[in-house]
């Protein structure tokens, strides 16, 4: 995992990248991950924007939060976080359940959010389309807290990878253990974090009143596309569709993301 820095955001210890200059980026993880997620796109976008890749609290090498893992507290935790470094308005780039907390944060504090990029996001609450068998397992509570003991481990989470993936020969031995390395302390922050995704209500979208890119992987089999386009189209947002990137666009096809993400956040500055 890069070197980066840490924030005690109210007694939170919480690690960051924090990377380039200009206006503010903030890249927020999807679940079962951390920072490390982003680590094919961060130095291209550092090249134009000051980007601060965060993990969130209980992944990675963050602490987690005494209030627990919720949409309202996670979104604060990272409002106050950038606060703490001075940073006033900012873009927002999250992935998957990243995606909920990133527009959460952008309808919640618009006057802080300056644009929006959500790539193959969670908005669906608990429709959220067909993860792994032992995925929808660990999302039952009195079941997931026995397999979360099982499952933190590598071949597992090889598993996850390649489900989440198209091409899965690109699940490599570091981005097996990158992943592995930002859940083993997590524990039941595993399952608290499926909050996100089922608290979050899609018509939350209609607040959101910045600029908005959707980044879709053309063959999701985590989350369905064609809702997620629906919604595009209802909040008149921007649309790219990645070809042939399964759930995580931004790590089987970065050059081609990196681009479009840097191209809509400069457009107008």
């Amino acid at each position: 995992m890069e070197n980066g820095s840490v924030a005690q955001v109210n007694g939170v210890h919480t690690f960051y990248v924090d990377v380039g200059r200009g206006d503010a980026v903030l890249l927020i993880h999807g679940w079962g991950s951390s920072s490390f997620s982003w680590r094919r796109n961060y130095r291209a976008l550092s090249s134009f924007f000051r980007v601060i890749a965060v993990d969130l609290p209980g992944f990675g090498l963050s602490s987690r939060l005494p209030a627990g893992f919720h949409l309202d507290t996670v979104s604060t935790h990272l409002v106050s976080l950038m606060q703490k470094m001075d940073i006033n308005r900012f873009c927002v780039v999250g992935h998957s359940s990243g995606g909920a907390i990133a527009a959460y944060i952008a309808a919640r504090h618009a006057d802080k959010v300056s644009k929006l990029v959500l790539v193959s996001p969670s908005l669906l609450g608990g429709r959220t389309g067909k993860r792994p068998f032992f995925v929808e397992l660990a999302r039952n509570k009195t079941v997931g807290k026995i397999l979360v003991r099982v499952l933190v481990n590598r071949y597992f989470i090889k598993r996850a990878l390649k489900n989440a993936y198209n091409d899965d020969s690109l699940v490599d031995g570091e981005t097996v253990e990158g992943y592995f390395q930002s859940v083993v302390k997590s524990g039941p922050v595993l399952l608290e974090a499926f909050n996100i995704m089922e608290e979050f209500n899609s018509a939350l979208m209609d607040q959101v009143k910045c600029d908005v890119l959707f980044v879709l992987g053309e063959k999701d089999s985590w989350v369905p596309v064609e809702e997620n386009k629906s919604i595009a189209e209802r909040i008149r947002a921007r649309l790219v569709v990645v070809p042939g990137a399964g759930h995580v666009p931004h790590e089987e096809k970065p050059e081609l993301v990196n681009n479009v993400i840097i191209e809509f956040l400069r457009d107008g500055s």
